[in-house]
């Protein structure tokens, strides 16, 4: 019979690093048909569309292959894309602002109530995600206009004296995003109350703390990753969206989406397109790294 190795023997210490670096390689190969689809179906046209910004563009062709940087220039520059870009990211931060707020408070209540409540308000949430942007929207203009459901319930209510509109302007816009990125928010700070032990807070009752200072020493540390990652997957969401602000919004509001699809559709300017795309990715991109950065830290602190 063959013996077995032993600790300390040449063949164990070899069979241990074989199993070591197969352990390492596994979550790479799960993770290769992922990996490929994003390289394929995201890497590769993000190339091209970079690429496509360095073109020139003289008339109405759509582009000319060429190399310049007149347009990231131009986009710095000019006041009509520095107020876009700044529009952009001012209602992006209200509306993700707005959503994590909404979010955590629904998802701390969902997380209080009993279990055969918990199935409801998940289906509640859910409900946005079953429905597509466009139908969304057409909901929205049965709302807000001046003999929409919003105007008739405030002057039934004794509220206002006179029929009010809110269509077309950049409230119902803000509106409009938090509605469509909240549920998602909502699910990841859900995920996040789900793996905290609800018997903290009845210790911190317990020991004499108050509700403030239970939710600022208590809760606020343990889901602030949960916060974190909403709040930028609302950020990213709200900043690449065009149709929400643009349906709902009014026609001063010019957004880099907005802009895009101008840019490329309206004026043929591929390469002007490209690069606000490019610079909206970029954006992104740091958003991503900061709030990497900030959970590394928050985790490294409380372990």
């Amino acid at each position: 019979m063959t013996e077995k190795p032993h600790p300390g023997d040449v063949l164990y210490d070899t069979e241990r690093r074989a199993m070591a670096r197969r352990k390492a390689v596994a979550p790479w190969f799960l993770m290769l048909p992922a990996l490929v689809l994003v390289l394929v179906f995201f890497g590769v046209p993000t190339l091209f569309m970079a690429r496509m910004s360095f073109n020139l563009h003289f008339d109405q062709r759509l582009f000319v292959q060429g190399f310049t940087f007149e347009h990231y220039v131009n986009l710095f520059s000019n006041p009509v894309f520095t107020h876009a870009i700044w529009t952009t990211v001012q209602l992006a931060l209200m509306a993700s602002f707005a959503t994590v707020v909404i979010g955590y408070c629904f998802a701390l209540l969902v997380w209080l109530k009993p279990a055969r409540w918990r199935l409801l308000f998940i289906g509640l949430a859910l409900c946005p995600l079953l429905i597509s942007e466009i139908a969304i929207i057409f909901g929205w203009w049965m709302f807000f206009p001046k003999n929409g459901l919003l105007s008739y319930a405030l002057l039934s209510s004794g509220l206002i004296h006179d029929k009010v509109s809110l269509m077309y302007t950049e409230f119902a816009a803000f509106v409009g995003l938090v509605y469509v990125t909240l549920p998602y928010c909502f699910f990841i700070l859900l995920s996040i109350f789900d793996g905290i032990d609800k018997r903290l807070i009845e210790a911190s009752a317990d020991l004499g703390a108050p509700p403030l200072k239970t939710f600022a020493e208590v809760m606020l540390p343990l889901t602030w990753t949960g916060i974190l990652v909403a709040f930028s997957q609302s950020f990213i969401w709200t900043m690449g969206t065009y149709a929400t602000p643009s349906a709902l919004g009014p026609d001063t509001l010019w957004t880099m989406g907005f802009l895009i699809q101008e840019q490329m559709l309206g004026k043929h300017n591929w390469p002007m397109a490209s690069a606000l795309a490019v610079v909206l990715v970029i954006g992104v991109a740091a958003v991503m790294f900061i709030t990497r950065s900030l959970q590394s830290k928050q985790m490294s602190f409380h372990v």
